[in-house]
């Protein structure tokens, strides 16, 4: 509290006591900068990189004033991986011309989603080994012994 007054004021005929309160409200703290050290901000080259990817590199740094994140999204793919993107940018003024961009663009989806499913290993787990720790049916599962069974119990 800043100011607390009492008045004594005169109200037709009546002395009533009366308080006057003035908050000051402050502001939420301001939270602190988190000091990152520059030199992880920076993007580096491991040192086995070869001589032609350190020379695009210095060039996309210091003549094209790339960001960072932008060199690290460059550098982190593979060759296979850019030659896919750029036969994907190929393809599609093709697509485009043939009336099939929709096609071109779910294909490209289907692909990449079961492109990338990779292969189960002997003794990993899967999801539903994760979820379900006692490998028992889950609920609304259809199967053939649910069917079965609906049909000998009459209620399909």
């Amino acid at each position: 509290m800043e100011m607390e007054e009492i008045v004594e004021e005169e109200t037709s005929g009546k002395h009533e006591n009366m308080v006057e309160i003035t908050v000051k409200t402050i502001g939420p703290a301001r939270p602190s900068r988190l000091h990152v050290p520059s030199s992880i901000k920076k993007f580096q080259l491991p040192q086995s990189t070869s001589q032609w990817k350190k020379k695009l590199y210095s060039f996309l740094r210091n003549r094209m004033k790339l960001p960072d994140i932008v060199l690290m999204a460059i550098f982190s793919l593979g060759l296979k991986a850019w030659a896919l993107i750029i036969l994907w940018f190929t393809l599609a003024p093709i697509a485009h011309k043939l009336d099939l961009g929709p096609l071109y663009i779910l294909g490209t989806g289907f692909c990449l989603i079961f492109l990338n499913l990779g292969r189960r290993q002997p003794g990993d787990v899967s999801a539903y080994s994760i979820f379900n720790e006692d490998f028992r049916e889950l609920p609304g599962t259809l199967n053939a012994d649910a069917i079965d069974r609906d049909i000998r119990t009459g209620q399909f």
